[in-house]
């Protein structure tokens, strides 16, 4: 009995111990967060410019107000992060705070984010905000005042450049050719060099884990445009923008022009068909703007916005400020910056003091919630649909059906996060981002806002390569020539440069090496799969993702799990080059015309391979969705789009042989007929009939199948490198 009292004395004294990162405490709502407000403006613990902002806020944006006393901000001062850092284990970033936020007195609220922002210059600043100087926007540069772990880890990611890579790109490519014309080369000389790093977001010239990366010039650009729009006065910049770019803001860009595959306006919006006929309907807008169309692009009053509630969303907007004024809110005076591409939470947004990326797209403003962000529906308010169905594969895997049976008893908030103890089954942060701990609060994978830590292949693309090692894919072009579009693995090789840094010479993570380890087909050996050998940096990723899944399956379960995988994007790769050497074929026989890259019958399956199907198929062997894998994926790959191709080059093809054979058999008859060579004519000319029959039929679908694009609104990814390199890839 004694011994038992002992045990249980001790195991509650090693509970206590335990608990030092003790649960974060839960939201809270009614009476109780309502009175909770008034203690925090009473207390000294908010600094005397919050307590403005709140006082006035409290009663015109009172959800802002709330949703910030929910917060971790409103209960601790920027000092409490290094206390947060130790926890992860990463004690090294535990005093890179910004000076002005070491030995601050006071929580952070309003004013800290609003207020204290981190570059003075930048061009959307309120001068007299009720006497204080401020921003609307607060940007990850002003977050990484405090939290600059995360900004740089994010920094490296696609998520950072999501806007520049894809909606904004014919702009941002602009910008870009100028300078390298200019001589800026991040491999170059000292001049060179400077110039790159003056113009660029200077991925290239920078180290990944320890930099934090901003496009600065776009600060730079965003003064300019502003003072031009608001006093006609062109500067050297706006000199250079209409130069490079062909117009000043990004948003002069005519969306209705900018044609890409991943834009309804390439599909029934811009058809050409009732042009050809000499077709047109009168239709009147709302504006009173009448005129007689012969598809919907061709009306005035018709401006593509569905791209800002659309692409801008999940890829991110350029915040572009425009004007000071004074505007009435609320029977008050009050001074703002007007801005266009706001109001926008996408991840790759370009803020004004150029910032790329945005924190709040994963930790909504004004409660930065940790649970938010760990909560699977963040991620797949993005991933998810026809093109990257990321949401739906994980619901219907074994881990989003735990998660739905038990995460409503989860600990969501508890840093670190205790795998077993806090949650049961894992959601897209905890293996792609989070700190994971043991119930002793012993770091078992160390967390990281760099998505690539954990992943080794790009399932996006044309076939199957690596991850890129810069997420800026317009530099890599520009200064590697390479294309994650079209790339090859045997080119990886080629593309280094040797003026680079070591870890900078490839254009994507390298160490990957394909051994036939397995039986052939028919014999007995087990498993009948090629096997992969990582090495350098992709090994170092992929162990990093073994070790979650070795947290809750053991080594034979995962090590199995991976070699399948891997013999996947094999295959798959192995397809994807099929279908792209059978739409050279149609375009090397004339069967298909190269300049419109997604005009025709095989263009549209090829399209359909890549961007939907073949992503669908490897998206749901790596995340264990079985419908995805196999019906949405591979069956839809092969049986449907793949056969599609296959058959219409044969039928093109074919009517092409008889159209010779029967020019060659006419020619040598000359004037005189014989019976029996007119009837072998005659039968030649039915199948060519019936041939042309049905490409005609399978052509008719195109418009239907480009109309189709119109659901793809969400999914911009690739717009950007779609519009500058598919036109090369044939």
């Amino acid at each position: 009995m004694k011994r038992f009292l002992v045990a249980s004395i001790l195991a509650a004294i090693f509970l206590l111990a335990a608990g030092t990162a003790a649960p974060a405490s839960a939201a809270q709502f009614g009476d109780d967060l309502a009175a909770k407000v008034q203690e925090l403006m009473q207390s000294d613990k908010v600094s005397p410019e919050t307590k403005a902002c709140l006082s006035c806020h409290l009663q015109y944006t009172p959800g802002i107000v709330y949703d910030w006393a929910n917060s971790k901000h409103a209960e601790k001062t920027p000092a409490a992060l290094a206390d947060l850092y130790k926890a992860i284990g990463a004690p090294e970033w535990a005093d890179k705070i910004a000076d002005k936020f070491k030995g601050y007195p006071y929580t952070v609220g309003c004013y800290e984010c609003h207020g204290m922002f981190k570059e003075p210059d930048r061009p959307d600043i309120i001068d007299n905000h009720f006497g204080y100087k401020i921003v609307t926007v607060v940007t990850r540069k002003d977050c990484s005042q405090c939290h600059l772990k995360e900004s740089a880890e994010l920094s490296w990611t696609w998520h950072a450049t999501g806007g520049i890579m894809s909606p904004f790109s014919p702009w941002y490519k602009g910008i870009l050719k100028w300078a390298k014309d200019q001589g800026a080369d991040p491999f170059g000389d000292a001049r060179a060099r400077a110039l790159y790093e003056k113009y660029f977001p200077p991925y290239l010239t920078k180290q990944r884990g320890v930099d934090d990366i901003h496009w600065d010039f776009y600060k730079e650009i965003a003064k300019a445009v502003m003072q031009y729009l608001e006093t006609g006065k062109e500067n050297e910049i706006v000199k250079m923008l209409k130069q490079a770019t062909g117009m000043v803001t990004p948003f002069d860009m005519d969306w209705k022009t900018f044609i890409s595959p991943l834009w309804p306006a390439s599909g029934a919006l811009n058809t050409t068909l009732l042009n050809r006929m000499g077709i047109k309907v009168t239709v009147t807008a709302m504006d009173g703007t009448s005129k007689a169309v012969s598809n919907v692009m061709e009306h005035p009053s018709y401006r593509n916005a569905y791209v800002y509630f659309a692409c801008f969303q999940c890829h991110g907007s350029i915040v572009m400020p425009y004007k000071k004024e004074t505007v009435q809110i609320d029977g008050m005076q009050v001074e703002r910056v007007a801005l266009w591409g706001w109001p926008n939470n996408g991840a790759g947004r370009a803020d004004p003091d150029g910032s790329i990326g945005t924190c709040t797209s994963c930790h909504p403003r004004h409660l930065f919630s940790i649970e938010q962000a760990r909560e699977p529906w963040t991620c797949g308010q993005c991933h998810i649909g026809y093109d990257h169905p990321h949401i739906e594969i994980y619901e219907e895997s074994k881990h989003g059906n735990i998660a739905a049976a038990y995460g409503s008893k989860w600990n969501w908030e508890r840093i670190p996060w205790r795998v077993g103890v806090d949650f049961n089954a894992p959601t897209c942060a905890t293996c792609h981002m989070s700190t994971i701990a043991d119930a002793n609060d012993n770091i078992l994978i160390k967390g990281s806002h760099d998505l690539t830590k954990r992943l080794v292949w790009d399932q996006m693309h044309f076939f199957s390569i690596p991850k890129g090692v810069i997420p800026d894919k317009a530099q890599q072009a520009l200064f590697y020539g390479w294309s994650q579009l079209k790339g090859r693995l045997e080119e990886i090789e080629v593309k280094r440069n040797d003026r680079a840094p070591e870890h900078y010479r490839y254009p994507v993570f390298t160490g990957l090496r394909i051994v036939e380890d397995g039986g052939k087909p028919g014999e007995t050996k087990l498993p009948r799969l090629l096997k992969i050998e990582y090495s350098g940096e992709l090994a170092e990723h992929r162990e990093a993702m073994m070790k979650v899944c070795k947290l809750c399956h053991s080594t034979q379960w995962t090590e199995n799990f991976f070699r399948i995988v891997d013999q996947n994007m094999i295959d798959y790769d192995i397809v994807a080059r099929f279908a792209f050497e059978l739409l050279q074929l149609a375009y090397r026989e004339g069967i298909h015309d190269k300049k419109n890259p997604l005009d025709e019958f095989m263009e549209l399956m090829w399209y359909y391979i890549w961007h939907h199907e073949g992503r669908r198929w490897r998206n749901g062997v790596t995340m264990l969705g079985p419908d995805y894998t196999h019906w949405y994926g591979i069956v839809d790959t092969v049986m449907d789009k793949l056969l599609r191709m296959t058959s219409y080059l044969y039928t093109a093809l074919k009517t092409k042989q008889l159209e010779s054979q029967i020019q060659m058999l006419k020619a040598g008859m000359g004037a005189q007929y014989a019976p029996e060579l007119a009837a072998q004519i005659a039968q030649l000319q039915r199948e060519l009939e019936s041939l042309k029959a049905q490409l005609t039929a399978l052509e008719a679908q195109v418009p239907v199948l480009k109309s189709q694009l119109k659901s793809l609104e969400a999914s911009v990814a690739d717009v950007g490198v779609l519009k500058g390199d598919i036109g090369t890839l044939k």
